[in-house]
């Protein structure tokens, strides 16, 4: 289930996953940031460095630099409910010197952070609540589902600077201006529909007129990740589509996102998801044929 913005892109996705013990996947990075709550079962989530047990009413968040695993408890089924988001959604749909703020949690953390929000805070329960309607929005589409779908989103970002310790307060915030805005969908929008080419960092900032240096920073800053990192999980995000909707093999695949062979192919989409493009493709199918 997912929003898209008006040139076709993906800036909003959940997905309700009901797992057993047969789950298993390596640990991955994917480009947008999550947001997930634990609704049935027990496991643990390896994130960095760290380790949280997972139990129902938990809410856990990471960026979209951590390699993660989700690890269950061998006689558990498991449920949980993921949202993830592309950091554009922020800087794209709100409009006041406050609205990097809600990225600060995702980049700019303080000593006190926790992936899995804190438990004896009420205000976990109000986030977890609200994933929860969500998740509703999105099965009902009502009218208007969308714009709830972003209020609800922004709610959870409000709650978690106001209510929870995790921020670095002491950085500077400069909200990002317009022109930087219509600088970062311009290349952005080039990206996705330039997948298949060779996509270099100095063509990107001529795109716009402003330095290399300058470009990688600013986009780095807003993304959390590096132009040419993006570019790798946009790749990535493309070949998974095709593996899920398409017979083209996988040769095809890693030249249809650009890839120039396949062991960089292999290498990268091994990276991102934790799984190899064969092994990807025959959970697809297994999932397919239930």
């Amino acid at each position: 289930m997912v929003l898209r913005d008006k040139n076709g892109s993906v800036l909003v996705s959940i997905d309700d996953h009901m797992l057993d013990k047969t789950y298993s996947a390596a640990a991955h990075t994917h480009h947008a940031l999550e947001i997930s709550c634990v609704v049935d079962g027990a496991g643990s989530y390896c994130i960095g460095g760290s380790s949280y047990d997972l139990k129902p009413g938990d809410v856990v968040i990471i960026n979209n630099t951590e390699p993660h695993e989700l690890v269950l408890n061998e006689t558990e089924c498991f449920r949980h409910i993921v949202i993830h988001f592309d950091p554009s959604f922020i800087w794209n749909s709100l409009s006041n010197d406050i609205d990097y703020n809600f990225l600060l949690v995702f980049y700019e953390r303080g000593p006190n952070f926790s992936h899995r929000l804190d438990r004896d805070n009420p205000a976990t329960a109000r986030i977890f609540n609200l994933i929860l309607e969500i998740l509703h929005e999105y099965k009902e589409r009502r009218l208007c589902y969308e714009l709830i779908v972003k209020i609800k989103l922004q709610t959870i970002f409000t709650e978690i600077i106001r209510n929870y310790d995790y921020i670095d307060r002491n950085k500077v915030v400069k909200p990002l201006s317009g022109e930087d805005i219509l600088h970062l969908n311009t290349v952005i929008r080039y990206i996705d529909n330039n997948l298949d080419g060779d996509l270099r960092l100095s063509e990107l900032s001529a795109l716009v007129h402003i330095s290399p240096a300058y470009f990688s920073t600013l986009f780095k800053r807003f993304n959390g990740v590096s132009p040419v990192e993006y570019i790798i999980h946009k790749r990535i995000q493309r070949a998974i589509e095709l593996i899920r909707t398409t017979q083209m093999n996988l040769t095809e695949i890693a030249m249809a996102c650009g890839f120039n062979n396949g062991t960089n192919f292999y290498k990268a989409f091994r990276k991102v998801t934790g799984r190899t493009p064969a092994s990807y493709r025959r959970y697809n199918d297994k999932v397919i044929e239930k």
